[in-house]
C-alpha cells in the first residue's frame, strides 16, 4: 500500500505540472516533505483509530518505503538515487532564492 501511495503522489505531481526532470525532483521532495509532516502530526496530535490509520496507510518517508520493499543491494542503489535527487532539489531551491534577490 505504501508503494502505491508513493507512486501515485509522485505521478500526480509530475503530470499536473510540467513533465520535466525538475518537476520530478520537486515531486519527490514535496512528497517526502509531506510524508514527514504527516508523521510528525501523527506522533504529536493523533491518537486511537486516526493514529492507527495513518500509521498503517501513510509511509513515514521515502527511504523507509525503499528499505521495506527492496533487498539490500537494490536498496542501497535507490537510497543513493534518492540522496542525489535531494541534492539536486537543494540546488534548485538555492538557485531560486538567489535569483529572487
Amino acid at each position: 500500500m505504501d508503494v502505491i501511495i508513493l507512486i501515485a503522489v509522485i505521478v500526480l505531481f509530475v503530470f499536473l505540472f510540467k513533465r520535466t526532470f525538475s518537476s520530478f525532483v520537486y515531486a519527490v521532495a514535496v512528497t517526502d516533505i509531506f510524508f514527514r509532516i504527516v508523521t510528525y502530526l501523527k506522533i504529536k496530535l493523533t491518537s486511537g483509530s486516526l493514529y492507527a490509520f495513518i500509521d498503517k496507510n501513510i509511509p513515514s518517508n521515502i527511504p523507509t518505503v525503499i528499505e521495506k520493499y527492496t533487498n539490500y543491494e537494490f536498496s542501497i542503489v535507490l537510497i543513493w538515487a534518492y540522496v542525489i535527487i535531494m541534492i539536486v532539489f537543494e540546488f534548485y531551491a538555492i538557485r531560486t532564492f538567489m535569483h529572487k534577490k
